[in-house]
């Protein structure tokens, strides 16, 4: 009627325990953890009720006017021999440095995954925290843009199933191409 009764060593229940984790419990990790019962919470209790102290001031302490001020540097090099100082008074408003994005370099038909320049055309933060429906296909924003001729459309059309005549494809277009300039 019962199940057979097995005996087995302590140290095998223990290793059982150690390894295997139960739903709802706390995992055991072998430190000789007793049963606490429902009622206990890790952590201390906040013993001082009107201290002012709490997490967020911890962060942001108590600046003075002076601390929160921006540093007396801020915006020059402080690198010896690599100050921009301005030698002729022509140069007094001159902007030091290259450009993020550069409009004097020619744009590379084809470029090596390493060249890190920025030609301007890198999608903005926008587009990689939000991508476009259909960028896993490789088809951007400008693809649905640009204009296509009749004869391309028309064949897209086919390829999908619909196939309209001559006239009503024509009037479609036609519609379209307004609602494009518009």
């Amino acid at each position: 009627m019962f199940p057979k009764t097995v005996i087995v060593k302590k140290t095998v229940e223990d290793q059982k325990a150690v390894s295997t984790d139960i739903l709802g419990v706390s995992k055991n990790l072998g430190q000789g953890q007793t049963d606490r019962g429902q009622d206990f919470v890790h952590g201390m209790k906040n013993v001082q009720a009107n201290d002012p102290w709490n997490a967020a001031r911890c962060i942001h302490g108590e600046p003075t006017e002076k601390a929160i001020q921006p540093d007396h540097d801020l915006g020059r090099s402080t690198k010896p021999n690599c100050r921009n100082l301005v030698r002729k008074p022509e140069d007094a408003h001159r902007s030091f440095g290259l450009p993020t994005i550069r409009n004097d370099i020619p744009f590379k038909d084809k470029r090596s995954v390493a060249d890190f320049q920025n030609y301007g055309d890198e999608p903005e933060a926008v587009d990689l925290l939000f991508p476009s429906n259909y960028s896993e296909l490789g088809i951007t924003e400008e693809d649905f843009r640009k204009p296509r001729p009749r004869q391309e459309i028309e064949i897209m059309f086919r390829s999908v199933g619909y196939e309209y005549k001559i006239g009503k494809f024509n009037a479609m277009y036609n519609r379209a191409k307004e609602i494009g300039e518009a």
